[in-house]
């Protein structure tokens, strides 16, 4: 047996106080990924034991791969003869090193050659070793300071990974079963990757597959970089994300590259986002990756988190107050200045403003309206029209009516300073009401911007009441829309003004009213 000066050819004190800071369980995972490198694509067990033996704390991971090519690398910190790919969990062989750094004890063994690191009065020195009985694959045996509850640790951290569906893996003898993937999801991603001709890390993207494993009641979602746990996935629905390629990572290998979560969000939210309920989906994290997605994710995204008449609220511009124009037909109102970034992003790309919401209605209406309304002196007539016309006391009877609200809506608009256009009058079907097996539209009365009053034939207040106080109201209320087509603080404020002009009217103009539409006089 021969011996060497040492066991890595560095000063190894520096070094094992830098990686005592570590947790136990962070640095032993060294050992089962890189056995998880060694099997690769192929069958394999992984077997990793550990416990107190007497006082002294023994970890023991074993894996039947292709066994260890020079076991004097295993001494020089970043050197490997391996060639490096993405498809690789290990580093340059570092894992190793900085665990030994840190132990009492080890004993690494490959085939019929073994390494023995062990101290002798006070100095670290490495026995080369031959064995009787060939080790199949690799053995690492390591000896540490640690406590006896350090088990317990590692019993709920290694329980926690995702074992490769090729890799048998037992832990204290009891296997830990692979997990299927709820979703598979196709994605390019930032990776790592040793470049030897510049002797530098390069981070190129590569095409992989993200595994979308669900979580336990009592787990957290992590990210994992082939099976390995790497940090927190910082989001909020119950999945694990195995990303399928080694993952950026600073140099401990124990936070995510900045950004780097951010990418697998916005990989993913096309996949979970059926899965996430309204409350779930306004998540900050749904916003920040929903702003770098596709544009029908992004309105799925809107839709399920807001509703599929949510509008962008729009400052009250003079008299105007937009938000509660789209209010009234039935928009969901939202301020964007109170939205985090990326939701605000993909508000002002994709949902109308109020504005826009209120103008759309108004044209529909406006078309409806025009499509349905009809004069007394039409002479193309339908059945249906003529039937309510008799309905409601026949010609003559509408007639006078029609023309008392034209004239009391005259009387209002006169009353302002600005001039104004006449006010016509027309009629037609138009709340949501049935006669004679036909269906109607979805109004009572309506202002066009051109001052002409349509009314409902179906809302009976406009005819068996034409003098009452809600056929009086509707009108005041049409009529001030001749000072502002939407409705608003200043609209309000009209109708305030105009029920003050309209008593006035009805008062003074009594003697006129009793003249021209004496049977609507008796009928009030």
């Amino acid at each position: 047996m021969s011996q060497g000066e040492g066991w890595l050819q560095i000063s190894t004190s520096g070094f094992a106080s830098f990686n005592k800071a570590r947790p136990p369980g962070h640095l032993v995972k060294e050992l089962v990924q890189n056995s998880f490198d060694a099997i690769g694509d192929e069958k394999g067990t992984v077997a990793l034991d550990y416990r107190m033996e007497k006082g002294r704390f023994h970890v023991y991971c074993r894996d039947t791969g292709g066994g260890l090519e020079d076991l004097d690398a295993m001494r020089v910190v970043y050197l490997t003869h391996k060639t490096d790919s993405h498809l690789k969990r290990g580093r340059f062989g570092r894992g190793f090193k900085e665990i030994l750094s840190v132990a009492n004890e080890a004993l690494v063994g490959s085939g019929s050659k073994g390494l023995h690191f062990k101290t002798e009065d006070g100095q670290q020195i490495t026995s080369k070793m031959q064995f009787e009985k060939p080790v199949n694959g690799a053995s690492v045996t390591m000896i540490f300071d640690w406590p006896e509850e350090t088990a317990q640790e590692f019993d709920s951290y290694f329980a926690a990974f995702l074992i490769p569906p090729n890799i048998n893996f037992l832990l204290n003898g009891n296997r830990v079963h692979s997990k299927a993937a709820r979703y598979s999801v196709a994605a390019s991603l930032p990776t790592e990757i040793y470049n030897a001709e510049s002797s530098s890390w390069k981070k190129p993207r590569r095409k992989t597959m993200i595994e979308l494993m669900e979580t336990t009641s009592d787990e957290e979602p992590f990210i994992y970089e082939m099976g390995i746990p790497v940090a927190n996935a910082e989001w909020s629905v119950p999945f694990h994300a195995n990303i399928q390629q080694r993952v950026p990572m600073n140099p401990n290998r124990d936070a995510l590259a900045s950004g780097y979560a951010k990418r697998i969000h916005t990989s993913c939210l096309p996949t979970i986002l059926p899965d996430l309920d309204a409350e779930e989906t306004t998540a900050d994290w749904v916003g920040v990756a929903g702003a770098k997605c596709e544009a029908d994710v992004q309105q799925d995204i809107l839709h399920k988190a807001f509703g599929e008449n949510a509008v962008r609220s729009v400052p009250s511009m003079g008299k105007r107050d937009y938000d509660h124009d789209a209010e009234r037909t039935g928009a969901h109102i939202l301020k964007t200045s109170q939205m985090s970034g990326g939701f605000r992003d993909m508000a002002k790309e994709h949902l109308p403003s109020a504005k826009q919401c209120v103008d759309l209605v108004q044209e529909e209406l406006r078309q409806e309206v025009t499509k349905q309304s009809f004069g007394l002196d039409d002479s193309n007539k339908s059945d249906t029209r003529l039937q309510w016309i008799e309905h409601r006391g026949g010609r003559d009877h509408v007639n006078a009516c029609l023309t008392f609200a034209v004239w009391f809506c005259q009387q209002l608009v006169d009353s302002t300073n600005a001039p104004a256009m006449p006010v016509s009058g027309a009629l037609a079907l138009g709340s949501e009401a049935t006669l004679l097996g036909v269906e109607i539209g979805t109004f009572s009365a309506h202002w066009s911007d051109s001052n002409l009053l349509t009314l409902a034939l179906d809302e009976d207040c406009f005819w068996q009441a034409p003098l009452g106080a809600q056929a009086l109201a509707v009108l005041v209320h049409e009529a001030a829309h001749s000072r502002n087509m939407h409705h608003g603080r200043g609209f309000t404020s009209e109708v305030e003004r105009l029920a003050g002009v309209a008593a006035q009217a009805m008062f003074i103009n009594a003697d006129y009213i009793r003249k021209h539409w004496p049977q609507l006089v008796r009928s009030a």
